[in-house]
């Protein structure tokens, strides 16, 4: 019997059908509202145009340019200026975007010539376009375009000539090949001894005037450069910035060789070196392996005993994989599943969050990612077998979501830690994860360092009020005293620190520096001088007071998830490090420690976040992403005390043995 999709259909907008094509009114018919927010924009309806593509095959680089104007001027996703609108309203708005994107990218892509860009505005643009009187600045856009057809929109589109566009091709070098950006470093002109003047300014330089079209060049060449003797008529010179680097060149093509041939090597070098981050990609698990209780005695399981055994809303199989592949996955994830729910000692329907949360095996891919949760459609996807061990990590995505939304969030709760409305524990595990209080010899010796700092710091400033040469030997042995003074009775004078600063009273040691600046150079150390040394001393009363105190540093784990960032490549900036992530991966961690023994396909890839990274000392360091040694296990009696408290919100519910074991039908055949 063929294995099929189960319970609900779980959906969603079905990316490989309109990736290339772009997005179209009809595909809304797959979305749900969340899918709709997130994925109705410019780039999905319009992709990205390869514009040196279009140019090689024989494209004008000015036509390339003006339809890109076109493209970003649109708004990338639909706006609502009002808050009252229907869902019918919204609706209507989205379909608009759709229709009016989808027909500004037909209309600018059939562009072939650059008489039809100068033509643009009256051939396309115009049908949006509502005049009160053909004499009138100002335009109306018809209802549909509302909010989409912008100022930014109706300038690109309305031009006469290529003047402007010309000016930003060049300043941007769009479509510019590599020797182009080179030779756009540098000026080529022809020398005519008729339009050059050589004139000895009043600093003996020599002073070259070029004269051209509109404009006069003054140049200074030097050694051989500076004798008119040196320079043939009608022949080329190269400019780079006011520096002339060659001379007396045959041709432009010759300037271009020598540029290119002197200049390219360096801009290439300088390329080369740049390091492209690569991208993570954890190694496939050889053998998955379990070591556990044996839940299924040898029999198979069907899509109806997963709903039945966690609840889920639906299920469903990539059609690339094969009868046996299919039965592979919900063996194995259903006997993961059961070890998720007895390591967190939860009822096994909780799985499911509250019948919420669907379940696909290859159906659902996401580029390199080996598995993956999808918010909007509340799903974890494993890709065949490559997402094996990796189910915990993404059930603590669906966890950190769809608590979230119960808990009247926009998000995840990791993601909004600081919300007021949560509770006092998702606070503490982001803290843990990526904080922690440290103490010993090597923080005291680096507290006593910053104490050291801080009174070197108040030493020299003083000093720069007191210039030596105003100073007898004895009045200088007097200052050094007085400062030591001020050092030694920090504590004493923070006392008054605020009477000081109000009235001018309570630091004796800072009045006696300045009668004695007063006795040696003629003045007074200023009022506000004074105030700010006040402070200073203050300052080395709050250092001394930390010394042997613990100190609040980034944890190992954050430390590492930092450095993953900088060695690997992901979609979203500070992937690694953000909070979202850093709570998936210590979960699954959490997992791994809790159940107790090997269960691969639910978290075999819990501890192999490693990387290699150079440190200050120039050796390779192994990197681990993921939480270690006492950090780690303070993170999870953290996420104990989380997983308690949703049992106490009757989110999560006790784990009981006999749920499996005798209430269960297995239906053996």
């Amino acid at each position: 019997m063929e294995i099929q999709d189960f319970g609900e259909k779980i959906g969603g907008a079905k990316k490989d059908l309109w990736k290339e094509r772009g997005l179209s009114v009809e595909d809304l018919l797959d979305m749900n509202d969340a899918e709709k927010n997130k994925l109705i924009n410019k780039d999905n309806i319009w992709k990205k145009p390869n514009y040196h593509e279009m140019v090689e095959n024989g494209l004008s680089v000015r036509v390339a340019y003006f339809i890109k104007t076109i493209r970003d001027a649109i708004p990338t996703k639909p706006t609502f200026l009002r808050y009252s609108l229907s869902q019918e309203e919204i609706e209507e708005k989205l379909e608009n975007y759709i229709n009016f994107v989808s027909d500004l990218k037909d209309a600018a892509m059939s562009l072939s010539t650059e008489d039809e860009v100068l033509n643009f505005y009256d051939n396309y643009i115009s049908k949006y376009i509502i005049r009160e009187d053909s004499y009138s600045y100002y335009v109306d856009v018809i209802s549909s375009a509302k909010e989409f057809m912008n100022n930014r929109l109706l300038s690109a589109s309305h031009i006469k000539n290529f003047r402007q566009i010309d000016n930003e091709i060049r300043r941007k070098q769009f479509c510019y090949t590599n020797d182009e950006k080179v030779l756009a470093n540098f000026d080529i002109f022809v020398y005519d001894k008729e339009k050059v003047q050589f004139d000895k300014e009043s600093d003996g330089r020599i002073c070259m005037k070029l004269r051209n079209k509109y404009s006069i060049y003054f140049l200074y060449p030097e050694g051989e450069l500076s004798n008119p003797s040196n320079w043939e008529d009608n022949t080329i010179f190269i400019l780079q910035g006011r520096h002339i680097i060659k001379n007396n060149l045959e041709s432009i093509d010759e300037a271009e060789k020598f540029i290119l041939d002197n200049y390219k090597s360096k801009n290439t070098e300088k390329v080369t070196k740049e390091k492209r981050k690569r991208a993570f990609i954890p190694k496939q698990l050889e053998h998955i392996t379990r070591i556990g209780e044996d839940y299924r005695k040898g029999k198979n399981i069907t899509g109806e005993d997963m709903m039945n055994t966690f609840n889920f809303k639906g299920g469903e199989f990539g059609n690339w994989l094969n009868e046996n592949d299919r039965q592979q996955s919900l063996n194995y994830g259903y006997d993961a599943l059961l070890d998720l729910s007895k390591a967190l000692s939860i009822s096994p329907t909780d799985i499911s969050l509250d019948n919420r949360l669907s379940i696909a095996f290859g159906s659902r891919g996401s580029g390199n990612a080996r598995a993956h949760y999808e918010p909007d459609r509340e799903v974890i996807n494993l890709t065949k077998m490559k997402g094996a061990g990796s189910l915990a990590h993404e059930w603590g995505h669906a966890l950190d979501d769809i608590i979230g939304k119960q808990l009247g969030l926009n998000g995840f709760i990791t993601e909004n830690y600081n919300s007021s409305t949560l509770p006092e524990i998702i606070k503490d595990i982001v803290d843990n994860m990526k904080y922690k209080m440290v103490s010993g010899t090597e923080i005291i010796q680096k507290q006593v360092e910053e104490c050291e700092k801080q009174i070197n710091k108040t030493k020299n400033l003083i000093n720069t009020f007191f210039p030596e040469e105003h100073l007898t030997k004895e009045q200088i042995k007097i200052k050094d005293e007085l400062i030591q003074n001020l050092v030694d009775n920090a504590e004493k004078s923070s006392e008054t620190l605020f009477d000081y600063i109000r009235k001018g009273i309570g630091n004796k040691e800072i009045d006696e520096l300045s009668d004695l600046r007063k006795k040696t150079v003629g003045k007074v150390i200023s009022k506000d001088d004074r105030i700010n040394i006040a402070y200073l001393q203050n300052s080395i009363t709050s250092k001394k007071h930390q010394i042997g105190k613990e100190e609040r540093i980034k944890t190992d784990f954050y430390k590492n998830s930092i450095a993953f960032d900088n060695l690997y490549s992901k979609e979203d900036h500070g992937y690694w490090q953000s909070t979202i992530e850093m709570f998936a991966r210590s979960f699954a961690c959490y997992v791994s420690d809790k159940l107790g023994y090997k269960s691969d396909y639910l978290c075999g890839h819990a501890n192999l976040a490693l990387g290699f990274a150079t440190n200050n000392k120039g050796e390779l360091e192994l990197i681990k992403a993921f939480p270690e040694g006492e950090e780690r296990t303070k993170i999870n009696e953290k996420i104990d005390k989380l997983i308690d408290f949703l049992k106490e919100k009757n989110i999560l519910h006790e784990y009981k043995q006999q749920e499996i074991n005798d209430d269960y039908d297995y239906n053996y055949a």
